[in-house]
């Protein structure tokens, strides 16, 4: 989880094809191999599943940082809605890690626990895990990062631990999913498909928009995408005066992409993917390392404007006021200007009301220069099928309510800037 290496993500080009009633935009990366990003899901999909894909890394064991504050960080991660975190398996069964997965547990939040260290026998951090944790892990997953070790028979240890974790979890956990090894350098990722579990990913955008540089992850993993594919790690940080591994970001730009990293590989089919971290680990105001500044807390535990927008995302998606839809729902079509990319997704709500995500996949910041790009919005058109009732419209990086209401609409006309846009109907 430390000395992170960035994806090169490269410059982005996005066509718009023509937009079709209850459809998804169809997106390709321009000329000269550029990656442009990953393709997304032309059907309906469930609100509550995008919900319930969005994690957060914690680390409990961290005691000489925020996370020692450990009842502060839980009401945090309430607060935020958040139903995952990834940790550390607790062995042993006892101190810091295994009190807080316990809160946790109380308190609703599952846990895809990563085994770390491949010397410690598998079969032991199952059980201890299970002991702690039992009925709230969502996953096992294989050692972080192993090939950043500096061990060169780091390939031959995890040929060997793998198996090993996979009969241990399919003998003490049946049902619980396993999640392979995650690697540091994105070549490696390949390793992953020939190993159990399903794939591990850590594509960190390096300051860019998360489009370009998610395509660019998910193609090298085609081959293995059946298996299905996590992101246990991604995300920005705020050290500004450190450009050196990771060109940070301004947290103001985090919280325009965030939410549309989020949206973007729930609609690729990422099955879930951990925001690194929760929380800044210790004050460091002369912001010159990256590693004190990737959370969406600071280190007092204020929230960042990140955190913000991820939880004002959550609860649009999960809001559902008023009465249930009418038999078929809506039918809407999206209309721009030829020379405006967007990017949509359809999204159900469990009472059978919708959510349109639109957002277009613009860079808003210069990683050179470390300055914010202007990208003045543009207008598109919502023509529905019929007049949807009981419309909101939510801009989750940009206010914590909705930006417009409507009792009843027949379209929408709508200034699209570079954040997502949501927009709740009937």
């Amino acid at each position: 989880m430390r000395h992170r290496t960035a994806w090169r993500a490269g410059a982005l080009v996005l066509v718009l094809a023509a937009a079709a009633v209850v459809g998804v935009a169809l997106l390709r990366g321009g000329g000269g191999g550029q990656p442009g990003p990953p393709p997304l899901k032309q059907t309906p999909l469930s609100a509550e599943a995008l919900v319930d894909s969005i994690g957060v890394s914690t680390h409990f064991n961290y005691l000489d940082t925020a996370y020692a504050r450990r009842p502060e960080i839980v009401a945090r991660l309430r607060e935020l809605g958040v139903r995952h975190v990834r940790a550390a398996m607790p062995t042993p069964p006892v101190g810091p890690i295994a009190d807080g997965l316990r809160e946790l547990k109380a308190a609703g939040i599952r846990g895809t626990l990563g085994t770390g260290d491949p010397n410690v026998d598998p079969a032991r951090a199952v059980t201890d895990a299970l002991t702690v944790m039992r009925g709230s892990i969502a996953a096992f997953e294989g050692p972080n990062e192993l090939d950043h070790s500096g061990d060169p028979t780091w390939p031959a240890k995890l040929r060997s631990y793998m198996p090993g974790l996979q009969a241990a979890t399919r003998s003490q956990a049946p049902g619980v999913p396993l999640v392979g090894p995650s690697f540091s350098k994105a070549g490696n990722n390949r390793l992953g498909l020939t190993l159990p579990g399903m794939v591990n990913l850590h594509p960190y955008p390096g300051g860019k928009p998360p489009e370009p540089v998610f395509g660019e992850a998910l193609a090298e993993v085609a081959g293995g995408q059946g298996k299905g594919v996590v992101f246990t790690e991604t995300g920005y940080h705020n050290a500004m005066n450190d450009a050196a591994a990771q060109p940070p970001v301004s947290e103001a730009v985090a919280a325009i992409y965030f939410p549309r990293l989020l949206v973007t590989a729930f609609g690729a089919g990422v099955k879930r993917t951990f925001v690194y971290e929760l929380a800044d680990e210790r004050p460091e105001p002369a912001l010159a390392d990256p590693e004190e500044h990737f959370g969406l807390l600071r280190s007092d535990l204020s929230p960042k404007p990140a955190f913000l927008a991820i939880k004002t995302l959550i609860a649009a998606l999960r809001l559902s006021p008023g009465p249930g839809p009418r038999s078929g729902g809506p039918d809407w079509e999206v209309r721009a200007p030829g020379d405006v990319d967007v990017q949509q997704l359809r999204l159900v709500r469990g009472d059978g009301s919708h959510v349109i995500a639109l957002w277009r996949p613009v860079s808003v910041w210069d990683t050179a220069r470390l300055q914010p790009i202007d990208v003045p919005p543009r207008r598109v058109e919502i023509r529905f099928g019929r007049p949807a009732r009981d419309v909101a419209v939510w801009r989750p990086s940009v206010s914590q309510a909705p930006v417009l209401r409507r009792a009843l609409a027949p379209q929408l006309s709508l200034d699209l800037g570079p954040d997502l846009t949501l927009i709740s109907l009937r």
